[in-house]
């Protein structure tokens, strides 16, 4: 159990070197208006906190700087909440102001705004495709067999694809039927959709047994690409890991960037088991070589209950927790909002 003393010590370590990237020393600490104690007094509290294994040496230094359990102990309990500054407040309006009913562009904005108020690399996992509803479908029969088979969602993304089927579809029986499926098949989710339409083309097909058959099948190989397709994985702020004093070795900066350009392998790593709403994982915390370095602040987004997608933040272990932690916790709020908005539940 730490001291009151021995913990105002450790924010201070912590908190200076995040802004410096410098090992602080108890010189630095006791110039510090918070720290009243003697450079004697720090240095032996700094012994006993390097005892613990909180803070460590580097060896081309006297000061001391936090090892990954200082860190996990900083971000555990001595953590304090902030609020936005009034410009990040109003680029905040501004996103969602811009962003309506485009829920693409939303997330992509969002992953934008994301890496501009934390200073680090963003990502979001957008929803997978069967997660949204369907808004309409429809089906437009083209020369020589060929037809186009149209599906928008809610949100207005649209697929469409087209198609040879073997003989030509009677456009009256089309009609009929993308009518009957629309009024019948509005809101449902494209997970249940496959097994929604074969209910219904089995109403159906007793007045149009071969058109039914032909639209049935051309309709399952639309929705099987539906199944088949991965979430998108949106970046924002790729530049801002440059700027980390830590990644100046591109040794150390090329792993991050090759898994982050790697989108099949970061999916695993953007959908992780969350008992709680933000998840951080420091150094070797993360399991994932390329990100020992590193710290990551997750958290997933949700309407109405339905865990959507994830935001996430990457940098260096010697990252602002606080800030991140703040700007992922307001940004969420407003983006699960604007989602709300635009149908995505």
């Amino acid at each position: 159990m730490l001291t009151d003393r021995q913990l105002l010590i450790l924010r201070a370590i912590v908190d200076d070197y995040i802004k410096t990237a410098q090992p602080v020393g108890s010189r630095t600490l006791s110039k510090r208006d918070d720290v009243t104690f003697s450079s004697a007094t720090i240095r032996n509290e700094m012994a006993d906190l390097e005892e613990m294994g909180l803070i460590e040496k580097p060896h081309t230094s006297a000061g001391r700087v936090p090892s990954e359990s200082g860190y996990r102990f900083y971000v555990d309990h001595l953590i304090q909440p902030g609020t936005l500054t009034a410009r990040e407040t109003r680029a905040l309006r501004s996103l969602f102001a811009h962003s309506a009913n485009e829920n693409d562009r939303l997330i992509k904005h969002t992953a934008d705004l994301l890496g501009e108020l934390t200073h680090y690399t963003a990502l979001v996992l957008g929803p997978k495709q069967e997660q949204h509803r369907l808004h309409h479908l429809e089906l437009i029969p083209l020369a020589d067999g060929k037809v186009v088979i149209v599906l928008v969602t809610e949100t207005g993304h649209v697929e469409h694809k087209t198609l040879t089927l073997p003989e030509a579809l009677s456009k009256e029986a089309t009609d009929r039927l993308m009518e009957r499926l629309n009024h019948t098949l509005q809101g449902t989710p494209l997970s249940l959709l496959g097994k929604r339409i074969a209910e219904e083309m089995q109403r159906y097909r007793s007045e149009h047994s071969e058109q039914t058959a032909l639209l049935s099948n051309a309709l399952e190989i639309v929705l099987s690409d539906q199944r088949r397709e991965s979430p998108s994985i949106y970046l924002g702020g790729k530049a801002y890991m440059f700027d980390q004093p830590e990644f100046q070795d591109v040794a150390k900066l090329r792993p991050v960037l090759e898994l982050i350009e790697k989108q099949e392998a970061l999916l695993d790593f953007m959908t992780p088991e969350l008992d709680n709403q933000i998840l951080i994982t420091i150094g070797s915390e993360n399991n994932v070589d390329a990100l020992k370095d590193c710290s990551v602040i997750r958290a997933h987004y949700s309407v109405d209950g339905v865990s959507l997608g994830t935001l996430a933040v990457i940098g260096p272990k010697r990252m602002d927790y606080n800030r991140g932690i703040n700007s992922i916790i307001h940004l969420l709020q407003a983006f699960q909002t604007e989602l709300r908005k635009n149908g995505l539940d």
